[in-house]
């Protein structure tokens, strides 16, 4: 069936040579024009570049010793905006 379909689009071999041309002339205009693009950005001057100082970790602290300062965490539903003794329980529908 596909070959019936391919047949009667009657493509002859000139008509595949122009076409694989127009990409072939496509694809060396668009390479010329980054070419042309990576020239010219590289005459104009150089902006000065700004430079950030970072600071400087100077020490090391243990996983364990911001746990033990914290209360621990519970498990919470995505919706409840608060904790649970707090929250009252909504009835939904899901259909």
């Amino acid at each position: 069936m596909n070959r019936q379909r391919a047949a009667h689009l009657h493509l002859s071999p000139v008509s595949i040579q122009q076409g694989l041309f127009a990409v072939l002339a496509l694809l060396i205009t668009l390479i010329g024009g980054q070419q042309f693009l990576r020239w010219e950005q590289s005459q104009q001057p150089e902006a000065p570049r700004l430079s950030i100082p970072h600071p400087t970790q100077t020490h090391f602290s243990a996983v364990s010793s911001g746990q033990a300062d914290s209360p621990p965490m519970r498990m919470m539903d995505v919706d409840q905006a608060g904790p649970v003794g707090e929250i009252r329980h909504q009835e939904r529908w899901v259909f």
